[in-house]
């Protein structure tokens, strides 16, 4: 592909936008909100958004910067504006910008760099090695751990936040929070900070220390977010503190795609900042240019919002849902069915299993592997401040790459910000789909949420499965299940889509021809 110029580049991008897209970038206000569906183009337009400005003479990149959640989306938007003639613009995680605030404010006292904890887990199972406990697992005291700290909370006000906000914690609360103590103790001994350290600290010592608070005031002038549905307490507060009361700042995200509650984030928190700052102009992406109509309304409707006003294209296959008796059955239907694909590489390229659960995508790789289709798992949560990786099975080669060939195999939280022309969304169950283990109004709104991402990451063949039973070693097991009770809407919506598409017959195709008719004639009496 030919090199083209940047200013080149950011003029053809401008004429493919759309009208409400091109309110966003071209939008001179100092606050803006620009919230955008699955699909609407969000990080094209705000990364259009910053090059027209900077364009413009409006911003000056090397006081601007561009925040996200994860490493993978931080390069994205990199190189993005790299394309568009964006040089000096800073884009990373939230993490990474607390982490250079903090060691440029040790650099400037003649203090030690900041020495990250490498591994929470490991530190927290070396804590429980000296105590005696109920056998709780040390990844979900660091879950809680970091739950706990998203929100500022420490390991003695931790009990009555956990309590108020009716969490179910993975043992006794007072265990945890003395398990939290130690480790904080152990941390602070060694002079380490973890990634959530880094952001308290980071708001600390800004709102303490006025100096520093302007200095980075000064360097960061122009502030962007991306995906602020993700957006925790303490993310929030950090971005507060730089930001300041009259703050050049544009935010972009879609709270139906807010899927980490459990690292603290709060789909709240975006309308939280229109309302701190009430000059904030919002700008809504409704159109969706990713997948086809179809899809979007089944989408809708597995969200609770059939019916929902959408625009997409039309066409493609319509969706299906398909049930098995078994897990075994459903994993072995979807290989046999992704086999026929197999004559097409650039066809399996371009199709995605996505599942709730890791077990249940071992389950299909099993099978790909008993007929010979290569795949790989997406590997590396796109959690905030954590790269994505990649790792292939034994019909590919044993090496990581970034683009081997085969289906991608992910779960619903690893399929965020992604997108396949074939999507099998499998294991909609009751007791998956919602989670077993969600049962307040929060979680299983959340859990709702990820479904909605799940669905949205289809562009044109969308297929829907789930099973009666469990299965071990190929046998069914355990009690009769029905489908996720959200499958109710998503079928309804397939009979509308039926019906709609179905041939006129009789008084009702007489009835249309009538109402035809008389538009017709009407204007032509105009």
């Amino acid at each position: 592909m030919s090199w083209i110029p940047p200013e080149q580049a950011l003029a053809t991008a401008l004429e493919r936008c759309t009208a409400i897209q091109l309110e966003a970038i071209r939008s001179t206000s100092r606050q803006l909100c620009i919230q955008a569906g699955a699909g609407s183009g969000k990080t094209r337009v705000l990364t259009l958004r910053i090059a027209r400005r900077v364009a413009d003479e409006e911003l000056d990149p090397t006081r601007g910067l561009v925040a996200t959640f994860s490493r993978k989306a931080a390069e994205e938007l990199r190189q993005r504006l790299f394309l568009l003639g964006v040089r000096d613009l800073q884009a990373g995680t939230i993490h990474a910008i607390a982490l250079r605030m903090l060691n440029d404010f040790r650099s400037d006292r003649r203090q030690r760099k900041v020495v990250l904890v490498p591994d929470r887990t490991r530190m927290i199972s070396s804590v429980l090695e000296t105590s005696s406990s109920s056998g709780m697992r040390p990844a979900a005291i660091e879950a809680e751990i970091s739950w706990a700290k998203s929100r500022g909370l420490t390991p003695t006000s931790y009990l009555e936040a956990a309590s108020f906000a009716g969490r179910k914690s993975p043992g006794p609360r007072q265990e945890i929070a003395e398990t939290f103590l130690r480790y904080e103790q152990l941390r602070r001994q060694q002079e380490k900070l973890d990634l959530d350290d880094l952001l308290l600290e980071a708001t600390r010592l800004m709102s303490e220390d006025l100096s520093f608070r302007e200095a980075m005031q000064w360097r960061y002038q122009h502030l962007s977010l991306d995906e602020a549905q993700d957006l925790n307490p303490a993310q929030r507060d950090l971005l507060l503190v730089l930001a300041g009361d009259d703050p050049d700042l544009t935010f972009v995200g879609d709270p139906n795609q807010s899927v980490y509650g459990w690292n603290g984030a709060d789909p709240n928190l975006m309308a939280d900042l229109v309302d701190r700052y009430p000059k904030t102009q919002t700008v809504i992406l409704l159109a969706n240019h990713r997948s086809t109509k179809r899809i979007v309304d089944v989408a809708n409707a597995a969200l609770g919002a059939p019916g929902a006003r959408s625009t997409a294209r039309e066409g493609g296959t319509p969706p299906s849902v398909l049930s098995f008796p078994t897990e075994g059955d459903e994993a072995r239907g979807i290989a046999l069915t992704i086999l026929q694909k197999k004559s097409k590489p650039e066809t399996l390229n371009s199709t995605a299993v996505l599942a709730r659960t890791n077990a249940q995508l071992q389950a299909v790789a099993d099978e790909l592997d008993a007929v010979g289709v290569p795949y790989r798992f997406a590997g590396g949560d796109l959690a905030p401040g954590v790269d994505s990786r990649t790792t292939v099975n034994r019909s590919t080669p044993e090496l990581e790459t970034d683009a081997p060939t085969g289906v991608v195999l992910a779960t619903f939280h690893r399929s965020k910000g992604l997108e396949w022309s074939s999507v099998f969304v499998i294991g909609v169950a009751e007791g998956i789909v919602p989670f077993s283990a969600a049962s307040t109004h929060e979680e299983l709104a959340e859990e709702r949420r990820l479904l909605y991402v799940a669905l949205t990451r289809a562009t044109d063949t969308l297929t829907i499965s789930w099973s009666e039973r469990r299965s071990n070693a190929g046998r069914a097991e355990g009690r009769r299940r029905g489908p996720s009770p959200w499958l109710a809407t998503i079928e309804q919506e397939l009979a509308r889509q039926a019906r709609a598409e179905m041939p006129l017959e009789g008084e009702e195709r007489q009835r249309q021809l009538d109402r035809l008719r008389k538009i017709a004639s009407d204007a032509l009496n105009d």
